[in-house]
């Protein structure tokens, strides 16, 4: 399919015959391919207006060993809204949809999830919501059980604003719970293209500045500047789901069962019962996908929403392409039964060779310059990546 055709697709939300407020869906990666990646590209192709990748320019692990890891993410996705807004490829007033790029999975058609948000007053940034407190240090059992902080380098306090100052043990108490989901992530969020870079500009800057990661810093965005920027978090999973410290029998039926899609009594995937909502994206969040789950809501929604020969694609924003998704995501010679084991055929170290050859779009990288946080990285070198793997260190380092 030709660029411009798919960018229209993956613009354009349609309601009967009327194009209503563009769409652009954005994930992060820096792994090609993943089977995440897959199942959320493919999903997002079927449900209608296409995923849009960052990152991989970078090679397989570059999160791992750039600074305040995974900040990458909302570092490069400013840089891209700001450099796509000043082309004139998306406009002010359009809707971002970000998510994580390998944990996340698609459920519900994106005019859908539009749907959801748009019941929320004044487009603010939407944020999701979950169950546990990360990542500072929990000191009630409401704070969720998965707490990994390390409290002996928590003795630093921040700042809200000219009269509070806050330490690290303060947070998880502070803030107001009104739905079953009350902790802000930031692996889902969306929002009006201005409001989402203003939103980025204040969390990079406090990573940048305040030595904290960014789940951390839109902790501080949020108390700082939620009323300004109109920040909201989603409480009773309207839009989306965080599947860590998920419960039996919170759903109408358990993930990801044989009727995710098609129940006993209607179409489609099972209500929340705690909020009587569909959301539309799930997101495996931390341990969530070290258990059993994750793999089989892969297959569920790769035996939903994968085919070949249909043209399925995703555009690769960094080097300005169309990635078609038929080979590089065809898993059938191995059985993905665990989130980290995913390996490649020799069909996909030949794709990887070439793909790595491959320019970035000059116009990004002029952007970008040369003095970018995006390319500060302080844990190791792109070179000495995956050296225990020869084939793949090969394939990638061309």
């Amino acid at each position: 399919m030709p660029r411009s055709l798919f960018w229209l697709a993956a613009c354009a939300v349609c309601v009967g015959h009327a194009v209503s407020r563009r769409v652009h869906f954005y994930t992060f990666s820096d792994t090609i391919p993943h089977p995440g990646l897959c199942a959320l590209a493919e999903a997002a192709f079927e449900l209608g207006h296409g995923l849009r990748v960052i990152g991989l320019s970078k090679r397989p692990g570059y999160i791992l060993i750039h600074s305040h890891s995974p900040t990458l993410k909302f570092l490069m996705l400013q840089e891209v809204l700001e450099y796509e807004l000043s082309k004139g490829r998306i406009a002010e007033d359009d809707i971002v949809i970000f998510s994580d790029g390998h944990d996340v999975l698609l459920q519900q058609p994106l005019l859908e999830i539009l749907a959801a948000y748009s019941r929320w007053p004044g487009s603010p940034y939407l944020i999701s919501g979950e169950r546990n407190c990360w990542p500072w240090p929990h000191s009630d059992p409401s704070h969720g059980s998965w707490d990994l902080t390390d409290k002996a380098a928590m003795n630093q306090s921040w700042i809200i604003n000219r009269w509070i100052r806050f330490t690290a043990h303060d947070f998880c108490r502070m803030i107001r719970a009104d739905g079953p989901y009350p902790f802000p992530n930031i692996g889902l969020s969306m929002g009006p293209v201005k409001r989402v870079i203003e939103v980025l500009k204040r969390n990079n800057k406090i990573v940048l500045e305040e030595d904290v990661n960014d789940q951390g810093a839109m902790w501080l965005v949020i108390l700082r500047h939620a009323v300004e920027l109109n920040i909201q978090i989603d409480q009773h999973a309207e839009v989306f789901l965080n599947m860590l410290e998920y419960k039996k029998g919170e759903l109408e039926r358990e993930p990801c069962d044989k009727h995710w899609f098609r129940g006993p009594r209607a179409a489609g995937p099972p209500r929340n019962l705690l909020t009587n909502t569909t959301p539309g994206l799930l997101h495996f969040n931390g341990p969530s996908h070290e258990d059993g789950v994750w793999p089989s809501c892969y297959h569920t929604i790769n035996g939903q929403f994968r085919q070949t020969g249909k043209g399925h694609a995703f555009y690769d924003v960094d080097h300005d392409i169309l990635v078609a998704t038929d080979h590089i995501c065809d898993y059938s010679f191995y059985n993905i039964h665990n989130f980290h084991a995913h390996p490649l055929s020799g069909h996909t170290l030949e794709f990887l060779e070439g793909f790595y050859k491959l320019p970035v779009d000059p116009g990004l990288l002029a952007w970008r310059g040369s003095a970018s946080a995006v390319d500060a990285v302080r844990l190791g070198r792109e070179a000495d990546l995956h050296t225990q793997s020869p084939l793949l260190h090969k394939a990638i380092n061309v």
